[in-house]
């Protein structure tokens, strides 16, 4: 493939409990959280990718002109803020919280938006979409402080959370 054939792609950050996989992925007019969290889909079409391993996400492992990659194993997606659907900030949601998420082999932190009070059952994978939006966020490595990740938004995939901590 030539270079020509990846113009127009949504470039993204994507991570597993032991990958990092760089590339981009065509979302149209929608953002890429919308892609992510379209239940009808398993899978992304990515081109152009890097992948590394997180001990050495410096170093680019392998490279693959297009790659398919599980949505249900991503542990999270670092992404520009406009590649996130903006939160709701109705009078039902418009209290923002600095949340920490932990996942397997990961700490990831940033800013939430949501209602004044939280609601354990309004957090049931079945009833929200399947990636919650971080703005402003971080994410580091767990049991490491050298390997750390940071963009304008992080997309947290809710199947794989261990905890979901809110601070106001």
């Amino acid at each position: 493939m030539s270079t020509g054939q990846f113009i127009g792609l949504t470039q993204a950050d994507f991570f597993t409990t032991t990958h990092r996989i760089s590339g981009g992925t065509q979302t149209g007019p929608k953002p890429l959280s919308d892609l992510l969290n379209d239940r009808t889909q398993s899978y992304l079409l990515l081109f152009n990718v890097y992948i590394s391993p997180l001990d050495k996400a410096a170093e680019i492992g392998a490279h693959a002109s297009v790659a398919y990659l599980s949505k249900e194993n991503l542990s999270f997606v670092i992404v520009p803020f406009r590649e996130t659907r903006a939160p709701d900030r109705s009078r039902f949601a418009v209290h923002e919280y600095e949340a920490l998420a932990t996942l397997p082999g990961w700490e990831v932190r940033g800013k939430f938006v949501g209602p004044h009070r939280i609601d354990i059952r309004s957090f049931s994978p079945a009833a929200l979409d399947a990636f919650v939006v971080l703005v402003e966020g971080g994410a580091r490595l767990a049991g490491t402080s050298d390997v750390t990740f940071s963009g304008e938004a992080i997309l947290v995939n809710r199947a794989r959370l261990e905890s979901f901590c809110l601070i106001e």
